[in-house]
């Protein structure tokens, strides 16, 4: 008979909470890409928790490894710091994709990438020049699911830094789509005509050269339209007991409320 008291047997628990802390790392940093949370705020684990129905230990285990990606910061005595959405992240963002990105022109797409990235361009080109909610949702996912297939040829270690990268660049994106200032998605037809030749990786590389080109202008014209928008909330101690009557959802999701007016 199994012995589940002993030591050497594994935990029945394991899988489940290693399951939670799955959910919540993705939740967490899902939100913080998205800006449901403000970037620039002060949070804490409780208000987190309760926030988005998880517990304090996959909190905190998603806080650290958001920390390590660059996404939100840990304060004495104020709490977690969502990293704001400021000209020092748009430069850094800018460099490291300079760096990265054009290592994406030395592979060739094959059939089965090609036929995955028809219908995803297809959707861009749908709602090509709107900036209504549902438009902008839809291109902004398409777009990136170009990128991940884009990536999926490289090394795993290139492909978890462009994920990385892709989700600082997204959640400026975000900001400003908040802001009222969108950044139209990126044209790929380029960079994928290149890619499928097989033989053209100079061509690939002035394409990616030229994409992240039209980025960094239209976000620096974003930033500096939505300069009050994208400054922080003031800083206030995350850690400070909630008022009277006021749950702590409330206090989260006003930080969100104070980044969009």
């Amino acid at each position: 008979m199994l012995d589940i008291s002993s030591p050497f047997v594994a935990s029945l628990e394991a899988p489940a909470a290693e399951a939670a802390i799955t959910v919540a790392t993705r939740r967490l940093r899902s939100a913080v890409i998205a800006c449901e949370i403000a970037p620039g705020a002060f949070v804490n684990e409780a208000a987190l928790a309760e926030t988005f129905g998880l517990g304090r230990a996959g909190i905190r285990v998603a806080l650290t490894a958001l920390a390590a990606s660059g996404f939100v910061s840990r304060h004495a005595r104020q709490g977690w710091r969502i990293a704001p959405v400021d000209s020092r992240l748009v430069d850094a963002v800018l460099e490291a994709r300079r760096r990265l990105e054009p290592s994406l022109a030395d592979r060739r797409l094959g059939r089965a990438e090609l036929e995955m990235l028809g219908p995803l361009l297809g959707l861009v080109d749908s709602v090509a020049g709107r900036t209504d909610r549902p438009a902008l949702a839809t291109a902004r996912t398409a777009e990136r699911q170009i990128r991940d297939v884009l990536a999926a040829g490289t090394g795993s270690l290139c492909r978890n830094w462009l994920a990385d990268l892709w989700d600082h660049s997204d959640r400026i994106v975000k900001a400003l789509d908040r802001a009222g200032q969108h950044v139209a998605p990126a044209d790929w037809r380029p960079v994928i005509a290149a890619l499928s030749r097989g033989d053209d990786a100079q061509e690939a590389a002035a394409a990616i050269g030229r994409e992240i080109e039209r980025f960094e202008t239209a976000v620096a014209r974003g930033v500096l339209a939505a300069a009050d928008a994208l400054q922080p909330p003031p800083a206030r101690s995350a850690r400070r007991r909630a008022p009277r009557g006021a749950s702590r959802r409330a206090e989260v999701m006003s930080l969100s409320k104070e980044q969009q007016r």
